[in-house]
């Protein structure tokens, strides 16, 4: 029989008032009040993008069947019509069997094991195709052929195809319905449109975007939303940019979401997505990359926006796939701060989020600059006395260690310590290397390990001398870590040849593979403790804005970074206050930009209220 502790972790406890002690849902008896108690986090975010793995065949007008985490991108336009398939685990992107009939702009539906392609092309086409799971199979045609279509349905055998191109067999209007066996032409659309989206059902979908008859510039954009339940279709509330070549994803005609496309004005491709709550458009966080013709499936909660184009008109084909979250409940968010007075990527720090002390870095050169931040600006402080790049930072902003990394010309062992006003050399590490993790929290008890090439070295400070002891499990560079001392530590992510969502966890003796982290990535920023840690941005690649939470069993992701970016420092104590300078946004783009960050306070909640 589940119990409430072994559910929770702890049994109800008993508390005069509201309890500092407890946990996120963590029931308690308030003995003063005489009430039953629990708490959570007030803070609700709006929906965001995170770069997912990109498919193999950069390509635009490819349609998607599935869910987010297992999902297949089909057909699509290069320089010709294709036939190509591709399969999605939720990381990657698979190549499997191709369709009958290459061709472009079609409408699909289904599952990623049980999907449904269907029209598409120029000239026209009415074929239908269903995939059962590793080949396609030519069924009964559409009635009329169309392209710039769109289409909906869970399975392969219910779905509906509506609007299209004009020309030549063109079905502006037209709405069919697919019963598994034969397509019957239904009610057609209030306005004839082609390159639309579409979602939900065949019994209750949503249109939403494209172009009107006739063609011709700014007169043929359309905002336009239609719903579908079963019979009809209505017009309801447009969307609140008019745009064409549009994706979408939604479980049914009450939420969906919008994204990308071609808007006039201001004439050029959109990162804008909204959501789509059963009455009215609202916009939320956009595409990290602007783009026309991407495909799209899963919710309004959680979707993929998968390849298109970033240039319109059909100059620059994309294979980037990002993962949409919807507006939830999180744990914190990111707040700019005040920007380093040199902008530097390689570099770390010290502290916390209202005093810290960040060193080296570069960009022309290894620098030996420090600078240390209150809370809102930096100021230049005493030098490194070994100017370098890729090590590790730990301690506070008046006790902070700098161990090992690169000079310019070879790996180093050098070690240094910070007092709060000058830095002295102390006993070398063990083994020179760079791009290595470590435990954040102390000076004078400390853990190094990683580095290239996928080392996995392992070293302890203790406050005088380092020791070898017992090495990773899997070798890796660009690790980040937290930690509060030598004996209390937690390794994540890192490269062995391509990103890892790899975690380990060092108990003072031996490393132990804990749960992955959810976006694999390597140089990222990371800071806290073995049981409350936090990690954020790096590179998947490309560089990714991805925020996780570590609660000491599991991740979870939370709010976004603004920037994307990689090889930053980091500091804080945990996964409640953090604090994330430089790095770079693409390469030879150093950045000064700070970015702190601060956790939701905690709502109680009375269960009799």
């Amino acid at each position: 029989m589940t119990t409430y502790k072994g559910t929770v972790g702890t049994a109800v406890t008993n508390y005069a008032g509201n309890n500092p002690g407890v946990v996120e849902g963590e029931l308690w008896y308030d003995s003063t009040n005489k009430d039953w108690k629990y708490q959570y986090p007030n803070v609700t975010t709006t929906g965001s993008w995170s770069t997912g793995g990109s498919v193999n065949t950069a390509r635009r007008l490819a349609k998607v069947a599935g869910i987010y985490t297992a999902a297949l991108a089909i057909g699509g336009y290069v320089t010709s019509p294709q036939g190509l398939t591709e399969s999605y685990n939720g990381s990657n992107w698979t190549e499997v069997n191709d369709l009958g009939t290459a061709r472009y702009g079609g409408g699909a539906a289904g599952t990623y094991t049980a999907a449904l392609y269907f029209g598409g092309g120029y000239p026209f086409k009415t074929e239908t195709e269903t995939w059962n799971g590793t080949n396609w199979t030519e069924v009964n045609d559409l009635n009329s052929a169309r392209g710039g279509s769109s289409g909906a349905g869970v399975t392969n055998t219910a779905a509906i195809c509506f609007g299209g191109s004009p020309g030549p067999g063109g079905s502006g209007a037209l709405t069919e319905v697919w019963n598994g066996t034969n397509w019957t032409e239904v009610n057609d659309l209030g306005t004839a449109r082609y390159n639309t989206a579409g979602s939900g059902t065949s019994t209750s979908a949503l249109l939403f975007g494209g172009r009107t008859f006739p063609g011709g510039p700014t007169g043929a954009v359309s905002a336009l939303t239609e719903t579908w339940n079963g019979t009809n279709w209505t017009e309801v509330n447009d969307l609140n940019l008019a745009r064409y070549g549009v994706g979408g994803a939604g479980a049914d005609n009450t939420a969906s979401v919008c994204f990308g496309g071609f808007a006039y004005p201001p004439n050029n491709v959109s990162a804008v997505t909204e959501v789509w709550n059963g009455s009215n458009w609202t916009e939320q966080g956009d595409l990290s990359t602007a783009r026309e013709y991407a495909g799209g499936t899963g919710t309004s909660t959680n979707a993929l926006a998968v390849a298109g184009d970033t240039s319109g008109p059909g100059a620059a084909n994309s294979a980037l796939t990002e993962e949409w979250t919807g507006a939830g409940t999180a744990q914190g968010a990111w707040a700019t701060g005040g920007a380093l007075n040199t902008s530097r990527s390689q570099i770390t720090g010290a502290g916390t989020k209202a005093a810290t002390i960040a060193f080296g870095g570069i960009p022309t050169s290894n620098q030996s600059l420090c600078e240390s931040y209150n809370g809102s600006s930096w100021t230049e402080v005493n030098n490194l006395n070994t100017g370098r790049r890729s090590y590790v930072g730990a301690g506070t902003q008046s006790a902070a260690i700098n161990v090992a990394g690169y000079n310019g010309s070879s790996d180093v062992s050098n070690t240094e310590l910070w007092n709060g006003t000058n830095w002295t050399e102390v006993n070398n590490c063990n083994t020179a290397r760079r791009t290595i993790a470590g435990s954040k929290q102390s000076s004078t008890s400390t853990l190094i390990f990683g580095g290239i090439p996928n080392r996995n070295e392992t070293e302890l400070w203790n406050g005088t001398n380092w020791t070898e002891v017992n090495n990773l499990i899997t070798g890796r560079a660009q690790m980040s870590g937290a930690g509060a001392d030598s004996t209390s530590t937690l390794g994540f992510g890192g490269t062995t040849g391509s990103a890892s969502a790899l975690t380990e966890s060092w108990n003072g003796t031996n490393w132990t593979e804990v749960n992955d982290i959810n976006v694999a990535r390597e140089n990222g920023g990371g800071t806290g403790t073995q049981t409350s840690a936090i990690a954020f941005t790096g590179s998947i690649p490309p560089h990714t804005t991805a925020t996780e939470l570590w609660n000491g069993t599991s991740w979870y992701n939370d709010s976004a970074m603004s920037t994307a970016r990689m090889a930053l420092g980091s500091s804080g104590p945990d996964s409640s206050d953090a604090l994330a300078f430089g790095g770079t946004t693409s390469p030879g783009a150093e950045s000064g930009l700070t970015e702190e960050w601060t956790s939701a306070t905690n709502v109680v909640k009375t269960l009799t209220d």
